[in-house]
């Protein structure tokens, strides 16, 4: 069952279904999206800011700037005469220093609910609680042996994060997501995604080329169906006879159904014929017999009769007698102690468990 409180992030989904179908797209195209758009790192100091244009390989320092407005209105206008810069998407990234990450095992059950059950057991792994950090995780390989999920924790005090978050948006940048130089995001590898940001400090990218292309692939499917199936709708009459044939199938196989349950019938009453005439004797004759083979020595505290097997459970002062007393009536067969004979202490009697066939019993004509 789909678990409703789950937390989905459908952008994830779609990274990891990109590039998973990559493969299907020319090379020249693959490379063009692969290098795609850079990211530009914000690195908050304590006075200065300095960002850094990353693409690929290449790293780009726009600057370190002092927090006021004319270092945002300098920065600002460097953004916007850049294309590549006014695409990219802004990381706030915490130094190493004072980032915690740490490997985590946790019970694979709770793979579909991992932030909220750290968010309540998270004073159990580090120092702090929920509401002193903001932390998020990378899921690494399962322990199939254990059946226990691998993850990597990142956390940063909310102080700080709140405090670097206020310098970076002081400067007109609004980050897109934030991590920590002891784990930096790649932006084209769906394994390592995280965010420490909480969504609603995050900017929102556009997301009309998203639903365009959404669209255009709707519209493309639904073009693709009216090709295929067409041509089967201009073929009414060959799908009528296909209907015919298919409903005289139908009438046949039903025929065939009840004479079958004819066969079954006739088979289900030879056999009631069969049973009876080999019927085995009843229960009480069962119980009648077994009690006249044992003499006033002896008594029973359990019978269990199953598919011709006789199972006794009782005390007596000789227990070793009574397999041959039961040889010696005409219905049971091939009696034996099923568990050791025991002493029962407080009675002084011997407690025994014996099993025993049970064959119909033999007229005399049938004797002979």
């Amino acid at each position: 069952m789909i678990n409703l409180n789950s937390d989905i992030d459908i952008s994830r989904f779609f990274s990891w279904w990109g590039q998973e179908l990559s493969f299907l797209l020319p090379e020249k195209i693959r490379e063009s999206i692969s290098s795609g758009k850079g990211i530009l790192v914000v690195e908050v100091n304590l006075e200065k800011t300095k960002v850094t244009y990353v693409h690929s390989d290449q790293k780009t320092v726009l600057g370190e700037y002092v927090r006021n407005a004319l270092a945002k209105q300098e920065l600002k206008e460097k953004i916007e005469n850049n294309p590549q810069y006014k695409e990219a998407d802004i990381v706030l990234r915490i130094p190493e220093s004072i980032s915690i990450k740490k490997d985590l095992f946790l019970p694979a059950v709770t793979e579909t609910n991992i932030k909220k059950v750290l968010a309540y057991e998270l004073d159990k792994y580090t120092p702090f609680n929920k509401d002193q950090v903001y932390f998020d995780t990378i899921k690494l390989e399962k322990e199939k042996k254990t059946n226990q999920i691998h993850l990597l924790l990142v956390l940063v005090k909310k102080a700080t994060l709140d405090r670097m978050y206020e310098s970076c948006v002081s400067l007109g940048l609004t980050p897109h997501y934030s991590d920590s130089a002891a784990q930096p995001v790649i932006p084209n590898d769906g394994s390592s995604q995280y965010n420490l940001l909480p969504a609603d400090l995050c900017q929102k990218n556009n997301k009309l080329p998203f639903y365009t292309m959404l669209g255009s692939m709707f519209l493309a499917l639904i073009l693709f169906f009216v090709m295929l199936f067409y041509p089967l709708y201009k073929l009414d009459n060959g799908l009528d006879k296909l209907k015919h044939h298919k409903r005289l199938a139908e009438k046949e196989a039903f025929e065939i159904e009840r004479s079958k349950k004819r066969v079954d019938y006739l088979y289900l009453a030879t056999q009631k014929v069969i049973d009876k005439q080999n019927e085995l004797p009843a229960m009480i004759d069962v119980i009648n017999s077994a009690t006249k083979a044992f003499k006033d020595d002896t008594w029973v505290s359990q019978f269990r009769y199953v598919n011709k097997t006789l199972q006794l459970t009782g005390q007596s002062s000789s227990a070793s007698g009574l397999i041959e007393s039961l040889e010696k009536t005409s219905i049971f067969h091939n009696a034996k102690f099923i568990s050791p004979v025991t002493k029962d202490n407080r009675t002084g009697m011997e407690r025994f468990k014996i099993s025993t066939e049970v064959a119909k019993k033999q007229s005399n004509a049938e004797a002979k």
